[in-house]
């Protein structure tokens, strides 16, 4: 179950409705509602009644009306005090707060239906407006404003604003947060900010046709889906026993992973399809991308990998996320190296 939210805390949070639609980020709260800003250049305000908010699931407040139900409550002033006494609202106080006793204070947990019905291969490019976007190298890049056919818009700032136009082929997944793109903030910003859209002409350079049959290949649909990052194994994992390794990949996040001889070589910071990234340092940070083929054990508090931390560098260190032929590459020598021995 999520945690329970105090409302003091649920500033800058974003907000999703019923419809999973991104409806934008809580920006102050008083009594009676919560105000939601949405965009960076023509903003948009929502005054929205506290007793229309259904819950929090650890990344976002749900409130119990669609997008197009919100637009009543879309306004550049407060919502008038009156709707707070008309008894269709009373009605609706009075059943969340006997559902709800500590209301008042907190917003309650809440199972998002994201969770369980998200499509595992991808979901709608327009349903991303509003999330964060994050570079290859962990940098925040800003938030998508707008969606087009080959690319999204992204917008960073509020007084010196920035624009970037990044190519569809350019993002590597959405995890249910963020955005993950494969380029660094660097390159983004060197290659893709301004004041303008993209023209036609520039989808069709020899790289871009390249880059687009590559991305293709693997995501045929990425022009209609984002692909999603994966919370399922991907593959069967068995022990030296040949018991089954039951792994359950969404509660490894920040977990511990030790090398064969008990070198604990950082933490688990995200779980990909085929492999792990891991962690290691706050100031001076390395990347591991581990093939899960590597895992030999799960304890419940560390993650065990088939080894030692001397060669961990050396085989697993990027500064950036390998690219698929590389992963290939390292998920068939996992396979050739580990898996006759397993079963």
């Amino acid at each position: 179950m999520s945690e329970i939210l105090t409302w003091d805390k649920s500033i800058d949070k974003k907000v999703k409705t019923a419809d999973k639609k991104s409806l934008g980020r809580i920006k102050a709260i008083t009594n009676d509602f919560i105000q939601v800003e949405k965009g960076s250049l023509g903003k948009k305000y929502y005054f929205i009644p506290k007793y229309y908010i259904e819950g929090y699931d650890g990344k976002h407040v749900w409130v119990s009306m669609t997008k197009d139900e919100s637009d009543e409550f879309r306004s550049e002033e407060e919502v008038s005090k009156d709707y707070f006494t008309n008894e269709k609202y009373k009605e609706r106080k009075s059943s969340v707060e006997n559902k709800h006793s500590d209301f008042s204070t907190a917003i309650p947990s809440y199972h998002s239906p994201s969770s369980a019905e998200v499509d595992k291969i991808g979901m709608p490019w327009e349903e991303i407006i509003g999330e964060d976007v994050k570079s290859s190298d962990d940098k925040d890049v800003g938030e998508v404003s707008s969606v087009a056919r080959d690319y999204i818009e992204v917008k960073k700032g509020t007084i010196n604003k920035k624009s970037y136009y990044i190519p569809k082929i350019h993002l590597a997944e959405y995890d249910g947060d963020d955005v993950r793109t494969r380029l660094t903030k660097d390159e983004i910003k060197d290659r893709f900010e301004g004041d303008s859209p993209p023209l036609p002409s520039e989808f069709q350079s020899a790289e871009y046709n390249e880059l687009s049959e590559k991305f293709g290949t693997s995501y045929p649909r990425y022009r209609e889906l984002i692909p999603m990052m994966s919370r399922e194994p991907g593959l069967e994992l068995r022990d030296e026993t040949k018991v089954p390794l039951k792994i359950p990949w969404e509660e490894v996040i920040h977990k511990h992973v030790m090398a064969t001889d008990n070198v604990d070589i950082g933490d688990v910071d995200k779980v990909g399809n085929e492999f792990l990234v891991v962690r290691d340092g706050v100031v001076n940070t390395h990347m591991y991308y581990v093939p899960k083929q590597y895992i030999e054990r799960y304890d419940g508090s560390s993650i065990w990998i088939s080894e030692p931390s001397a060669l961990i560098s050396s085989k697993f260190e990027r500064e950036h996320e390998p690219t698929q032929d590389e992963m290939d590459l390292l998920v068939q020598e996992a396979k050739n190296k580990i898996q006759p021995n397993r079963c």
